[in-house]
């Protein structure tokens, strides 16, 4: 499965996942919900460094391919 569709699935409906900069962009839009532990546990998995931020009120976790 894609990672993009895999993080779709694991946030449902208390995220929302787009791609970005070549990575990920997850925004957290239910906060006590949502499964943080899975979601940064996956994107270290495959790959990724990762940043977290708060954009439009928003906390977003944005990630990109960790350079070697």
């Amino acid at each position: 499965m894609d990672p993009e569709e895999g993080l779709k699935k694991l946030v449902r409906d208390t995220g929302e996942v787009d791609p970005v900069y070549g990575g990920l962009e997850v925004r957290v839009l239910k906060p006590n919900l949502f499964p943080w532990y899975k979601v940064v546990k996956l994107l270290i998995e495959i790959g990724q460094e990762i940043w977290v931020n708060e954009k439009e009120g928003k906390i977003c976790i944005t990630s990109e391919p960790k350079v070697q």
